[in-house]
């Protein structure tokens, strides 16, 4: 194993999930001080501004959580594919992270259902980027009810927002994916050094 594919993989180990964290850091501060921040300035209750702040927060987490990972796997597969071997970059962010977990010959706990919900938040991501966040509860009310336990489309059937607790668990869910995958990459690449 080269010098520079061990160097990289203790770099993303030790630094690649913390976009994540910065995310959460923004959203948790914002949840945090939410009524002070959505109240009007005599500090009475702003349904407007409540509804703007919430949308905001599930904006931000579907957003972010789905562009890091993208990006995370994404860098990930110029390093170790695409520059030694000529292959196409799947199109789809779950078959991209496929590919990538099956050169690097690790295993990412629980990845069938990670993967259904990377796939389901594809949509809504597209969406909230998009189409202004309009989504048809038809089709996935009952998606989110199953993986989350929660219904997302309890202020508007057109409009899914995330409550706050599942703004944080999206964040983490995608960050665990990216952090569970570069721990066993550095961890492999450790022990084939150190044969």
């Amino acid at each position: 194993m080269s010098e520079d594919n061990y160097n990289y993989a203790m770099y993303t180990f030790q630094v690649g999930t913390h976009p994540f964290h910065g995310v959460e850091m923004l959203i948790s501060n914002m949840i945090k001080n939410f009524k002070e921040v959505t109240s009007h300035s005599c500090g009475s209750f702003s349904t407007t501004k409540d509804r703007i702040g919430r949308n905001a927060i599930s904006d931000t987490a579907i957003v972010m959580s789905y562009s890091l990972l993208e990006g995370f796997f994404d860098e990930e597969y110029d390093f170790y594919i695409s520059k030694n071997k000529n292959s196409k970059k799947p199109g789809e962010l779950s078959a991209l992270i496929n590919t990538v977990i099956y050169d690097r010959g690790v295993k990412v706990e629980d990845w069938r259902r990670r993967r259904k919900v990377i796939d389901l938040f594809k949509d809504v991501r597209n969406a909230v980027v998009h189409s202004n966040g309009r989504i048809d509860a038809c089709v996935y009310r009952g998606g989110f009810l199953k993986l989350l336990g929660v219904d997302l489309f309890e202020h508007a059937d057109g409009y899914l927002t995330l409550t706050f607790d599942a703004s944080l668990w999206l964040i983490n869910e995608f960050r665990s994916i990216a952090q569970e995958y570069a721990e066993a990459v550095f961890m492999g690449d450790r022990e084939i050094k150190s044969d």
